[in-house]
């Protein structure tokens, strides 16, 4: 029997007086990669509008909240950050860093005292392109609407995104953005900006890895599409799930049994069920992925194309930004903490490796399993409901809970829209 979907007159009250056009969009192109179980489940949360958005506010403050924790250690490994931190009596990490650390230059705004509002970062300026796709071109996006999007309005790109966006802006388009004069391709920005894709998806990890990508695609290839998968999946799965080890089995079914990815996150499974300290397990992964096999932690890399001194090509072949890597850190994060918020973040911040963006991912997992609700005041109030942004449609101070209002909207299409026609 076909399911008769029907708006909630809440959810339309807040498409009107939010402007939004979502109710125009085409229908969807492809199969809807979720079964009908799956679908129907999801329903029943889109379709509760309070539970829905405390979900989804949960994931993107988790995500601020993470970046915000870790952005004054971004790029650092575990014994400089606790050097650093125990000068000024701040480990083990519990909460923001005081006022007088000694981080990365220009910290400061988002040290404790400091932090009003949330500054900028490339993480959340590529997820909210993604919400201006689905804005503009709809729940079903192609690797090209994506594309288009950032051509029109991304005001920079990092490492893979950069290469990508310099290819973009020169005519070369997905997948070629990616596999062009990019040796990027394995890092972890498609994994660090997919987050949103499983908030849309809630309970689909098939569909949210789908659309993690097709968005990962304009800039990756091989582990580092498969990062943006299990990510997207595991954000999907925590809308309903909150045991992280449970996230985390179930995420793997969504990348390639044999990658290598999937072979580190299970390795940090096996590390956590052997050892009851985190460090111990960091000390696993640390010596057997943490250095290339001339003991190094990165290199130069051998191509005259990839010269240094040309801007998109500054960064050098750390094993640090590796999507591998990094997706263990958080692994390890998420099972050590066990599901409780502050905990995870934390760790993921003593862990370091790409730390900002780690703490930011596995913040926005845990957030979309608790919902807003269940994050301490402690951690939100700084952020002032405001992320300060250098994406034109998103103005320059917008608003955090209307960031999550939308996406909820346009989650509640995506389920909606596949419901209807796969029933």
């Amino acid at each position: 029997m076909r399911l008769a979907v029907r708006l909630p007159v809440a959810l339309l009250l807040l498409a009107l007086l939010a402007g939004c056009s979502w109710l125009r969009h085409r229908p969807t192109d492809t199969p809807s990669l979720a079964s009908p179980d799956e679908l129907r489940r999801a329903y029943s949360l889109v379709s509760d509008p309070s539970r829905y958005y405390d979900k989804v506010h949960g994931a993107w403050l988790g995500k601020l909240i993470g970046l915000a924790l870790a952005q004054p250690v971004e790029g650092w490994y575990k014994e400089g950050i606790r050097e650093r931190a125990e000068e000024v009596g701040a480990y083990p990490v519990q909460g923001y860093f005081p006022s007088n650390f000694r981080g990365i230059p220009g910290c400061e705004p988002w040290l404790y005292g400091n932090l009003a509002g949330s500054p900028p970062n490339d993480d959340v300026e590529q997820m909210l392109l993604a919400l201006v796709t689905l804005r503009e071109r709809g729940v079903d996006p192609t690797p090209r609407d994506i594309a288009e999007i950032w051509d029109k309005y991304l005001p920079y790109g990092n490492v893979a995104s950069g290469v990508a966006l310099y290819n973009i802006r020169r005519g070369i388009w997905p997948p070629e953005s990616a596999t062009t004069d990019n040796p990027y391709q394995n890092r972890i920005g498609g994994h660090m900006r997919v987050d949103i894709w499983g908030m849309v998806a809630p309970g689909c990890p098939a569909l949210a890895a789908d659309l993690a990508e097709r968005d990962a695609s304009l800039a990756h290839t091989g582990e580092g599409i498969y990062g943006a998968r299990f990510v997207a999946a595991a954000v999907s799965l925590a809308m309903f799930e909150r045991d992280p080890k449970t996230i985390l089995t179930q995420a793997l079914e969504f990348i390639p049994a044999d990658c290598e990815y999937a072979t580190y996150v299970r390795d940090v499974i096996g590390w956590h069920a052997q050892y009851p300290d985190w460090e111990d397990a960091y000390a696993e992964l640390d010596r057997k992925y943490g250095f290339y096999p001339d003991g190094t932690r990165e290199r130069e890399y051998d191509d005259p194309r990839f010269d240094r001194s040309i801007p998109r090509y500054q960064w050098n072949d750390a094993r640090l930004g590796l999507a591998t890597l990094n997706g263990a850190a958080c692994a390890l994060a998420l099972l050590y903490g066990e599901g409780d918020f502050a905990r995870t973040i934390c760790l993921s911040t003593m862990i370091g490796y790409d730390t900002d963006c780690n703490a930011g991912t596995v913040g926005a997992i845990v957030g979309a399993s608790i919902g807003a609700s269940q994050i301490p005041p402690y951690w939100i109030e700084p952020l002032q409901d405001t992320y300060r942004s250098h994406v034109k449609p998103i103005g320059k101070e917008a608003s955090i809970s209307a960031i999550a209002r939308e996406t909820a909207l346009y989650g509640y299409q995506v389920i909606a829209s596949r419901l209807i026609e796969h029933p």
